[in-house]
């Protein structure tokens, strides 16, 4: 890819990035991120058809180096899947407040379901949630990062991914099957 193109689009996502921490989403213009990274609107439009597609791309990049860092441990208990979850955003707290701040929870909630569906898809193929599954396990967990955000991690993540592991197994084995 052409070096000017990558270089564009990293001052693009920066950009929205820091306006993130500042502003809601839908208050966020064209105009403001070609300022914000001191790109044209033409350079803009030349990379991204709309603000959504950087988001896209940013949310997918922040869920794609989560994912790959869970692969790299070849984990098989659900305990260990969510610490990592949970050190990363503590340890990456303007990603969580970027998402917080420009109210696109929902956006990034989507996103994250996506990601842990092709998870077990691709990685725990003897263990297949339903969807509807996944959707809830996927809401609970970023629901339980949430309130843990708003708490000042009161808890370490070691203990909040066991308690919430716990949760989901006993939650999803009273309907019968053994997802987990």
């Amino acid at each position: 890819m052409d070096k000017r193109i990558v270089r564009t689009q990293a001052k693009a996502e920066k950009a929205l990035f820091e306006l993130m921490q500042e502003q809601n989403f839908p208050e966020i213009s064209i105009t403001d991120i070609a300022n914000q990274a001191k790109i044209s609107r033409m350079a803009f439009y030349r990379n991204y058809n709309s603000k959504e597609d950087i988001l896209n791309k940013f949310i997918q990049k922040e869920y794609a180096t989560f994912i790959d860092d869970i692969t790299t441990h070849h984990f098989k208990e659900l305990e260990q899947l969510l610490e990592v979850y949970f050190d990363y955003f503590k340890n990456n707290p303007a990603v969580l407040s970027a998402i917080v701040s420009a109210s696109v929870e929902g956006f990034a909630l989507r996103k994250q379901s996506d990601y842990l569906l092709d998870f077990f898809k691709t990685r725990i193929k003897n263990q297949q949630p339903a969807p509807i599954e996944i959707a809830y396990c996927s809401g609970a967990i970023f629901a339980s990062l949430l309130y843990w955000r708003e708490n000042d991690y009161q808890y370490s993540a070691a203990e909040l991914a066991e308690h919430l592991a716990e949760k989901i197994k006993n939650d999803l084995l009273q309907t019968g099957e053994k997802i987990f």
